[in-house]
């Protein structure tokens, strides 16, 4: 018997189309967070201490790291942001040394005032992505418990 054709682990691979679905729910309320945040959000100037790129061929990552003041707040904190590498190039070539952020006071996500639209769709569009994944791992997954229960492990067939 095959591992994947073993009718418990069959039955746990919905597991999986349930995290990707999970992952979805949370990335649809962070991106209604950061699209509030956006809207309604208080302008703080933040120092940006630095910029960290990595560029190689299995990844491409970078942050920006700031450091500002959250609104309701009196002491500072230092926040490393992960951003597409087009808007770490753009703070980068322009060599700023503040970016004016927004914030909502109590909450955590707070957007680049200068890419506040375009951070918010960008969540929406990975919690699509998830979305997609969920649906086709999910009729992958139905099909193939389906397989088995209709016609057994595939590996003991040539052995009928």
């Amino acid at each position: 018997m095959n591992f994947l054709s073993n009718p418990i682990v069959a039955r746990l691979l919905w597991v999986l189309p349930a995290l990707l679905l999970g992952i979805a729910v949370y990335l649809l309320w962070a991106g209604a967070e950061q699209r509030e945040a956006a809207t309604v959000g208080v302008p703080v100037e933040a120092e940006v201490l630095g910029i960290e790129t990595r560029e190689r061929a299995e990844i491409t990552i970078g942050q920006v790291v700031l450091r500002y003041v959250p609104p309701g707040e009196t002491e500072a904190i230092e926040r490393n942001i992960e951003l597409p590498l087009t808007l770490l190039k753009s703070i980068e070539a322009r060599e700023l040394e503040t970016v004016t952020i927004r914030a909502v006071p109590g909450q955590d996500q707070i957007v680049l005032d200068p890419y506040k639209r375009s951070q918010w769709i960008l969540s929406f569009s990975f919690a699509a992505m998830a979305l997609i994944g969920a649906l086709g791992l999910s009729v992958m997954v139905r099909g193939w418990n389906r397989f088995l229960s209709e016609h057994g492990d595939p590996s003991e067939a040539h052995l009928a």
